[in-house]
């Protein structure tokens, strides 16, 4: 059974800047995400009115788009909206068991 490929790319000289960057843009995404995932359970974990609520889970990153930030508008959406799945996956994976 054939479960996937494997790849190798050669990027040239020019494309090579842009893949990094692109990479850069989407590992803060996703740390951006899990920070923002441990405020809620620490938040929920300290006050007693929130036990039991669900913690909002979403795939949404324009938020972390800021005038700091604003490299972030030069990356395509998919890339960045990558970075946000990845982050969830695992997140609800973990605790829903």
């Amino acid at each position: 059974m054939l479960n996937g490929y494997k790849f190798r790319l050669y990027p040239s000289p020019e494309q090579e800047p842009i893949l990094l960057q692109w990479i850069g843009c989407q590992r803060l995404i996703y740390n951006a995400k899990v920070q923002e995932d441990r405020y809620f359970r620490r938040f929920q974990r300290r006050m007693v009115g929130t036990v039991g609520e669900d913690i909002p889970v979403d795939q949404q990153y324009s938020r972390f788009i800021t005038a700091k930030t604003a490299f972030l508008r030069q990356v395509p959406s998919p890339v960045l909206r990558n970075g946000a799945v990845r982050c969830d996956k695992p997140i609800n994976g973990f605790f829903r068991n």
